[in-house]
């Protein structure tokens, strides 16, 4: 998982629904827990933009930047 790379949520149980949110990686960050920054975008409520950290356990590559 690179920067660049287009990303989602990893499903969890009982959470919102996160199906309309793709991100893409635009920091690593160093540490031991692997955290990468994201800038999300919801196409179902008119392209919100968000900037949020998430482990890399949390995040699932839809498409590499290769």
């Amino acid at each position: 998982m690179k920067i660049g790379d287009l990303v989602k949520c990893r499903p969890r149980h009982n959470s919102e629904n996160f199906d309309s949110w793709l991100g893409i990686i635009i920091e690593e960050l160093p540490g031991y827990a692997e955290y990468k920054k994201v800038q999300w975008v919801n196409s179902e409520e008119g392209g919100a933009l968000e900037t949020v950290s998430h482990k890399v356990k949390d995040l699932e590559v839809v498409s590499e930047n290769r």
